[in-house]
């Protein structure tokens, strides 16, 4: 009798007891108060046990283990890292942390220098270090419990495990509140505050893709082709050349109520939001998530219809085809451009734009004389010339260039500005004086680079529309009671062209945008962009319709296609020019490779080697290593790689992480200037 009140007593503290423990230290670390944790948990009382039972689940399975004290610990472990991972991301973005940031651990890694300090790094790796010691230490010491392994224990393990599966099933179809996550949430940060921690990471690893409609079906996709009036590819009068620029962590700074400054931070921003068309943007996100409000803008597709935290550019994106304004824009002979001041690998850009159908893509390895802010981010002034660079490539050909900026990007604390002539902030939030001065000093300077921009476009005399807006709030800890006008998800838009194009504010979503601006040029080619066009947007099926659409297109069968697959992804150059390699000579006892579009990110190979170099400028690259001759031959019947043929040069562009981006053309031995003599 002793002992079955013992293994009661250690079922109830350890299958129990622990699971409410975890569940309020991983509710303080999410809510950042201990007191609002326990305030969830009287207030909420049904949602926490919701929570609590997930973890009493996966801890459950130590029962079938001889080692059940380190799986249970183990478990719980994964949990409490989960919940400090969640805090700290807290601290650096407003979105938390979901199982999509696995997907984004090579982009996390990436930017990891602008948040984290050699020591903070030296530190992450000592605590990774000193938790794998300890795990191994308790792994050793713990005892094997041999009962577990019997057949009756396996079976009163299955059934507590099933037991809870059914209890957590039970209560997520008997509670509206519980099911809300899956229907209702409009904002993933009150989400996790509502519904608890666990709950929404548990919901974010199941719950991908867009869910297939109840009455998705051949004839309902056919109601909806009905109800778009085909206005076919019929060409406006005039095919003006469009450009759209993304904007970092940008929207007007003067709306946080209090807060002054010493001159007007935007001054061209506010002065073509008098001049032209403007309004509210309502995006997805806030504080970080850029490529999803990107994903919005340049697909017309709703990010809130995927699962929870969902980032279609790491999952749907990177091996399907979509419509897009590159597609649509195809239909009537425009070409489209991508240039963004930072790596091409962050969040799979390199990949996913030619599912999204650009013809190239011009990242920070392919541009010249960049400078960086303080806190290491590229400043955006060299996107003006870049930008420039892709609408006077084909005089002859319209374009569309999708501009994506960088240096107002965080962190913003413990940074300050190197601006020549700081906007100084008064009455900044306790604490966030610092943040704030960085961060409009840097707002500032991309507000000069949009004047930059308009000047220079207004100059061509090509009609051209430029579309500037931001792509999500930045995160400064704001909440919708600090702002003057909108919410924490609403930025900022304006239309600026330079051929009259009549004036019309209205506040629009981030979908409805580019569909929106191709009305006002003419343009209709696409069926997103068609459907957003004629649609009510204020009608009870709009955001169904939409939704069924984008299911039909990414998920479905392509009815609204007549079963095909219209798109293909395209041939994406990297660079608005291609890397060309013309000549290695030899001068003043040095070895320069002569060619065109050469960038510090070049790396010279040589017979299947890599040498030694030094960027001089676009067209030329010192050798520091003397090339010599093999006698390797060229197999014609075998597969190279453009860096690996013998006997050959080859410049390649290559990322900080060496990632091959792209290739030259191929410079035999014997075509050079060293091969001639």
């Amino acid at each position: 009798m002793g002992e079955k009140l013992l293994r009661v007593k250690k079922f109830f503290t350890f299958y129990v007891f622990l699971p409410v423990i975890l569940d309020i230290v991983i509710e303080s670390l999410n809510r950042k108060s201990v007191f609002s944790a326990f305030s969830y948990m009287v207030d909420k009382p049904f949602l926490f046990m919701f929570n609590v039972l997930i973890i009493m689940l996966t801890l459950s399975v130590a029962m079938y283990f001889k080692r059940e004290i380190f799986v249970l610990t183990l478990m719980s472990v994964v949990w409490l890292l989960f919940g400090v991972i969640n805090f700290v991301i807290l601290h650096f973005r407003v979105t938390p942390f979901s199982a999509v940031d696995f997907t984004l651990i090579s982009s996390a890694i990436s930017v990891s220098g602008h948040y984290l300090t050699a020591f903070n790094v030296m530190m992450i790796f000592f605590a990774i270090a000193i938790l794998v010691i300890s795990l191994i230490c308790l792994f050793k010491r713990t005892p094997c419990f041999q009962k577990n392994t019997t057949k009756k224990a396996y079976m009163l393990s299955t059934l507590v495990i099933l037991t809870l599966a059914a209890g957590i099933v039970v209560m997520h179809k008997s509670s509206t509140s519980v099911q809300a996550l899956a229907e209702n949430y409009t904002n993933i940060s009150e989400a996790y505050e509502n519904y608890g921690f666990v709950y929404c990471f548990a919901n974010s690893i199941i719950d991908t893709g867009i869910k297939k409609p109840e009455d998705y079906s051949e004839e309902s996709m056919a109601q909806i082709k009905d109800s778009i009036k085909d206005t076919g590819t019929d060409e406006p009068e005039v095919k003006p050349d469009i450009v759209m620029i993304q904007l970092e962590s940008f929207f007007d700074i003067c709306d946080v109520k209090g807060v002054s400054f010493s001159r007007d931070p935007l001054p061209n921003f506010h002065r073509l939001q008098k001049e032209y068309s403007n309004g509210q943007l309502t995006v997805p996100t806030v504080g970080a998530g850029t490529v999803n409000t990107e994903f919005e803008v340049l697909t017309g597709m709703s990010q809130h219809d995927f699962g929870v935290s969902e980032y279609p550019y790491k999952t749907v994106l990177k091996s399907k085809t979509s419509e897009s304004i590159c597609n649509d824009l195809a239909q009537i002979g425009y070409s489209s451009h991508a240039v963004h001041n930072n790596t091409a690998t962050f969040y799979g850009r390199n990949k996913v734009f030619s599912n999204l159908g650009f013809d190239s893509f011009t990242s920070v390895e392919y541009m010249n004389n960049i400078t960086l802010n303080p806190n290491g981010w590229a400043k955006d002034d060299v996107m003006v010339d870049e930008i420039l660079k892709t609408l006077d490539d084909n005089k002859n050909k319209s374009d569309f260039t999708f501009g994506i900026t960088v240096q107002s990007h965080g962190k913003y604390n413990d940074v300050k500005t190197d601006s020549k002539d700081p906007v100084k902030v008064y009455n900044a939030p306790t604490g966030k004086e610092e943040s704030y001065e960085y961060y409009v000093n840097e707002i500032d300077e991309v507000d000069q680079m949009i004047g930059k921009l308009v000047y220079a476009l207004g100059k061509r005399e090509k009609p051209t529309v430029l579309v500037l807006y931001g792509d999500h709030l930045p995160s400064l800890d704001l909440s919708n009671e600090d702002l003057e006008d909108g919410s924490l998800y609403e930025t900022q838009y304006i239309i600026w062209n330079n051929y009259g194009l009549k004036e019309k504010d209205q506040d629009l979503k981030a979908y409805e945008l580019y569909p929106e601006v191709l009305d006002r040029i003419g343009i209709h080619t696409g069926v997103i962009t068609q459907f957003h066009q004629q649609a009510d947007r204020s009608s009870d099926t709009y955001q169904t319709d939409l939704k069924a659409l984008e299911y039909d297109l990414l998920y479905g069968e392509n009815y609204i296609y007549d079963g095909e697959v219209p798109f293909t992804a395209s041939n994406l150059q990297m660079g608005t020019n291609p890397l060309k390699i013309a000549d290695v000579y030899q001068k003043d006892g040095k070895y320069i490779v002569r060619g065109d579009n050469f960038t510090p990110y070049c790396r010279v190979y040589f017979d299947g080697k890599e040498l030694e170099s030094q960027w001089i400028d676009e067209h030329h690259l010192k050798l520091k290593d003397v090339p010599e001759r093999s006698d390797r031959k060229q197999d014609k019947q075998k597969s190279y790689e453009p860096d690996e043929i013998p006997n050959s040069f080859v410049v390649e562009v290559q990322n900080g992480d060496g990632v091959k981006l792209s290739y030259s053309n191929n410079l035999r031995w014997k075509n050079t200037s060293l091969g001639k003599k």
